[in-house]
Parts: C-alpha cells; structure tokens; sequence
C-alpha cells in the first residue's frame, strides 16, 4: 500500500456489477481502502469486504439521513457496538448532521433526532476507542457545537470537508483531521484551506462512486481515482505527489490505526 482512499463505498450497487474489478483495479495501484458504512446493512457489507481483502478496512456508523426508527433505536445500537468491535473496524460513522435546505433547527423533532443519533455514536466510539468518521452537510456550527460539548470528543475526521477557512480551523485546532475529495479538481473553494492547514491534519478521499474528480467527472467515482485528488493537493502544496502521497498515508496510519 502506497496509497490509502479514506473514504469510500464499494459495498454500494453502483458497484455490484463489476466490484471485482474496481478491486482489481485499486490493488494494481496499491491503494488501501476504506469503505464506510452508512446503516446496519452497509456497515455489515464493508466488514466483509474488509475481511476478503488485504489493505481493506471498514467504518460502522449510521448516517443523518438514514436514522432508524425510535423503536428500533436500542436494538439497532446493540449491534452497532458488536459491529464496532470488530478487527478490521477502523471508526464510527459516517455520523453527523445534514440539512440540505435552509439552516439546520436543532429544535425541530428531525434536528433532535439527528444529534440523537450523533450524540449516541461519539459515546460508542469513546466505548470502543475509535475515532469517528463524520459527514457535515450545511450544519459546521451545530456538529461544533455537539463536538464541544460535555466530554472531550473523542479523535475524528470531518469527511468531505465544505467549509471555509474559519470554519476548518476551529475544527483543526480541536483536533480533528479533514479529508478533500474530487470537487477539489474542479473547484476552487477549498484551495485556501488546503494551502494553510496543517500537513499532519490532511486526508484524501473520492466517497466512491460520487463526485469523480477531473478527468473523470460524471462518471461513476471508484478507489483508483484517489492519485488525482492527491495531485490537487500536492500541487496547491507545492509538494511532490511522491511526498504527498506519502504524507496522507502516514496520517491515515495514525488517525486510524492502521
């Protein structure tokens, strides 16, 4: 493995058709995978993909938009944890809190039910001594807030980072480390953040199969496409993609105990 996707979904049906060969493909080119669970059912399909292949890992973690029923709520928690203990379970998530339109109410029954859920995954992850995977849709001041509040948090990365500079240095100085994707090939909005933050802090993703980076934009996202946001970055850098590469494996290593 020389270099790692952080973030990904192969166990998703984009890919059932030809997931063999998407595999195929990110071990010719020695890119470790983490595939990222969303629900019970997907948190369970990244666990045997973690166990059938070598450099594969697995989060398990219930995302805003797929919350359970409350009645199912202890039950579904129940076996999140037995799924967390797991060998090849590197994190918790993807967990979070999402609003697509409008700003987030965390007084609506939907916003209580998202830091609910939210709430009870850092509790799991401190249980089990894994960091978190969080997703964060137009909500950065509500996640800081449920970050911050109480206990210390335990470690996270903030998946498919948004946000501006403010925004990522409160959660850096926190911590935390952030992950870019393909829209960094094609858009411009992150280059200041990516250009001031700690190198120690910085991760690469694709989120397979979305948000394919240029030259692949439209097409379906898969592992072997991570070489292209890591060039972004190591050219916003000014680094090598040689040390680039290296340098987000590294931290990977680390955040993840891989």
């Amino acid at each position: 493995m020389t270099l790692i996707d952080i973030h990904a979904h192969l166990q998703f049906s984009q890919f059932a058709k030809d997931r063999s060969e998407v595999i195929a493909r990110a071990k010719e080119a020695e890119i470790g995978v983490i595939n990222v669970g969303t629900d019970l059912e997907t948190s369970r399909q990244a666990i045997a993909l973690a166990e059938a292949n070598d450099e594969m890992w697995a989060t398990v973690g219930i995302h805003p938009t797929d919350l359970p029923e409350p009645s199912q709520t202890e039950n579904v928690f129940a076996e999140l944890e037995k799924l967390a203990r797991h060998k090849r379970v590197v994190a918790i998530g993807e967990c979070g809190l999402e609003i697509r339109e409008g700003k987030f109410d965390v007084g609506s029954e939907n916003g209580k039910r998202q830091i609910e859920i939210f709430e009870r995954q850092i509790e799991l992850a401190k249980l089990v001594k894994k960091p978190l995977m969080i997703h964060c849709r137009n909500a950065y001041a509500e996640l800081w807030s449920v970050l911050t509040a109480g206990n210390h948090s335990p470690p996270a990365n903030l998946h498919f980072f948004a946000g501006d500079w403010p925004t990522a240095k409160k959660f850096l100085d926190l911590g935390c480390t952030l992950s870019f994707t393909g829209v960094i090939t094609f858009a411009n909005q992150y280059d200041e953040v990516i250009k001031k933050m700690p190198l120690e802090q910085i991760m690469a993703e694709t989120d397979c199969p979305f948000v394919a980076p240029s030259p692949y934009r439209g097409q379906r996202n898969e592992p072997a496409y991570v070489t292209e946001v890591i060039k972004r970055i190591a050219s916003l850098r000014r680094s090598s993609f040689e040390t680039m590469a290296n340098t987000v494996l590294t931290n990977a290593r680390r955040q993840f105990a891989l």
